[in-house]
This record gives C-alpha cells, sequence and structure tokens, in this order.
C-alpha cells in the first residue's frame, strides 16, 4: 500500500513539473529558432463555412486601414470564408479584450488580431486558444506566447537595417545623424532602435546625435526635429522608416533652409512620403507591406485546415530606390494613402 501511495505522488509530482516546465520551455530559444517553430494544428481544424474575427486594436491609422482592406479581399476570393467580422478597440486594452471575448461567444473559427497591449489581451486571447479558436497575431510585430498560434508579420529588425545600410551607403559610410522613430514601446520602435545600432558598429564614422519618437505622426515628427534643428548646427542624415514621420522631418529642413545639407533614408510606401521622393529624387522607400492582411488570412486558413505551420511567416520589405517610386506613387491621391497591390474596387473609399 505504502509502495503504491509512493508511487501516486511521484506521478503527481512529475506532472506537476511538467506543467510547470510547459510556459518556460515556450519562451526558450532565439526570435529566429521561434519563428521558424512548427505548430501543430490538428486540434483547429473544423469544416467550413468559416467566420473570421479581427480583433483591431485600432483603426484609425491609415496603413491598418489598408491592411483590413486587404483581409476582406483575400477572404472574397475563398468561398469557405462565409463572413468576416471585424471590432475596433480604438487603443483601449479593455475594449480589445471584451472584443476578443464578444468574438469567441459569436463562435468565430478564427481570429486574426494586432494589439493595443499584447500583455493586457494574453489572457483573452488564451480563451480563445483553448475553446480551439486560432490566433493570428497580424500586422508588424512577432508573438510568443501561449495565447497565439502564429504570426503573420512584417520584420521590423530585418526592415531597420535595410533603411540604415541604404541611408550610410548614402552619405558615404560617414556623418551625424538623427533618428526618428515610432510609438516608445512599441514592436517597432525597440526593433528598428536596435538595428540601427547593430549596423553602426560595423560603421564608427556614423554617430548618432539622438532617438527621438515622433509616434508615426507627421506634425509631431515635423516639431521635434525643429528643436533638434536648433540644438544641432550640423545634421547630416535622418534615420527614419516611416514615411508620415519622414515627411514631417523633411518639411522641418526645408523649412530651415537645411534641405541640402542633409540626406533622408527610405521611407515607406505612405503616399506623401513617396511624392516627396519624387519631387526631390532622394530616399527612396523599403517597404511595410499592407498585404500582410492578405497573408494572415492565408496562413489562417492552413490552420482550419489542420496544416502544421510556421509559428512565423515574415512578409518581406523591399528596397524601392528613387528612381522607381514613379511607378508606385499615386499623386492624385491624398497624402494619408499607401501604395497598395489591392484592386482598385477594394481600395479605401
Amino acid at each position: 500500500m505504502r509502495m503504491r501511495l509512493i508511487r501516486a505522488c511521484a506521478v503527481l509530482l512529475l506532472l506537476a513539473a511538467a506543467l510547470s516546465i510547459a510556459p518556460a520551455a515556450l519562451a526558450q530559444g532565439t526570435q529566429a529558432d521561434r519563428i521558424q517553430e512548427t505548430v501543430a494544428t490538428a486540434k483547429f481544424k473544423k469544416a467550413p463555412p468559416y467566420r473570421i474575427g479581427v480583433a483591431a486594436g485600432y483603426l484609425s491609422n491609415s496603413w491598418v486601414v489598408f491592411c483590413l482592406q486587404h483581409v476582406r479581399y483575400e477572404a472574397s476570393r475563398h468561398k469557405e470564408i462565409a463572413e468576416v467580422l471585424v471590432t475596433d478597440a480604438g487603443f483601449n486594452p479593455g475594449k480589445q479584450v471584451a472584443d476578443i471575448e464578444d468574438l469567441i461567444s459569436k463562435n468565430v473559427s478564427l481570429i486574426l488580431y494586432w494589439p493595443v497591449d499584447e500583455k493586457a489581451i494574453q489572457p483573452a486571447l488564451e480563451k480563445a486558444v483553448a475553446q480551439g479558436i486560432p490566433t493570428v497575431n497580424t500586422g508588424g510585430g512577432f508573438t510568443y506566447s501561449l495565447g497565439t498560434v502564429a504570426n503573420a508579420f512584417i520584420d521590423q529588425v530585418t526592415l531597420g537595417d535595410m533603411v540604415a545600410r541604404q541611408l550610410f551607403k548614402d552619405m558615404g559610410g560617414k556623418g551625424r545623424i538623427i533618428a526618428m522613430l515610432p510609438i516608445p514601446g512599441t514592436t517597432a520602435a525597440v526593433d528598428q532602435l536596435a538595428a540601427l545600432k547593430a549596423l553602426m558598429k560595423e560603421h564608427p564614422q556614423i554617430e548618432l546625435l539622438s532617438a527621438e519618437h515622433g509616434d508615426w505622426n507627421r506634425a509631431k515628427a515635423k516639431q521635434i526635429t525643429e528643436n533638434l534643428l536648433q540644438r544641432h548646427p550640423r545634421i547630416d542624415g535622418v534615420f527614419s522608416p516611416a514615411g508620415q514621420m519622414s515627411i514631417g522631418v523633411a518639411e522641418a529642413f526645408e523649412e530651415a533652409g537645411r534641405l541640402k545639407q542633409v540626406v533622408m533614408s527610405p521611407g515607406d510606401e505612405y503616399n506623401g512620403w513617396l511624392k516627396w521622393v519624387v519631387k526631390h529624387k532622394q530616399g527612396g522607400a523599403v517597404t511595410f507591406p499592407t498585404r500582410v492582411g492578405q497573408e494572415a488570412v492565408r496562413l489562417g486558413l492552413r490552420i482550419l485546415k489542420g496544416e502544421p505551420v510556421k509559428r512565423g511567416l515574415v512578409v518581406p520589405s523591399e528596397y524601392i530606390p528613387p528612381s522607381a517610386v514613379p511607378r508606385f506613387v499615386e499623386p492624385n491621391r491624398p497624402d494619408d494613402w499607401w501604395a497598395s497591390t489591392l484592386p482598385e474596387d477594394w481600395k479605401p473609399k
């Protein structure tokens, strides 16, 4: 009897140990390893028709609006998708939690999301996964968590490296620069700055005067740059991967009469920036593809069919030199617009 009790206790201890190790094991390895990790999806396999839920952290950003249109367009191309339900948290983490729980209650087949606060929504995402609803993080960052089955994303480190390499090349490998980054603490801001600093180790003659956060806001980026121009009589280059901010920075240099003294890095496909590149014939663009929304839908469908997938699907960025930008710019569209592969009928109205 005593031996049976000891064995039973041993089994319970092993089970407890296994349960305690499982979350920790998820956190091991480099990000490159995690991206390539294969995810078994048999438990999410289900028969169509499918209802896709989109738990948007926000929809006020023009890039996100285009990304969502790509989601809708791709869904329209698959007869097994019956409906796309969209919620907008308006930058409110509590609202996004409620939105995810609402989508769960509506028994959607799949949830695509981009977060306001990743940690805040994890319990809701884990609840979805526990109930057999796969989740796909969609957009500009990679998430490795129990509540995220897979990611369709743009690698911000690679993007930042591409932007910095082109800038350093255009500057001749030396000079003083400033960096204009997105919202502090976001994957974009952290990874882009890390990429810049890593490449600077290969270019000791590049000096970073200041790294600022323009929050993807043209007016704020312009105001910050105006202050930097007063503090620094010489700025040779600008690292700014986001076109919305790049054009604000460039306007500040132009109004200060110092535009000819500075080299602008590539921005992205923001239409206002592309117009600026066509006019000034410098900078170019490193793409931040809005079609990541389509890739997320395709990835989600593979999961719903029970096919194994990689934890991360990277949607690659490409460099567009200034000479090629006229093929992408839409001069008759507003600045707050994006060059995209969407059919005309599916572009935002």
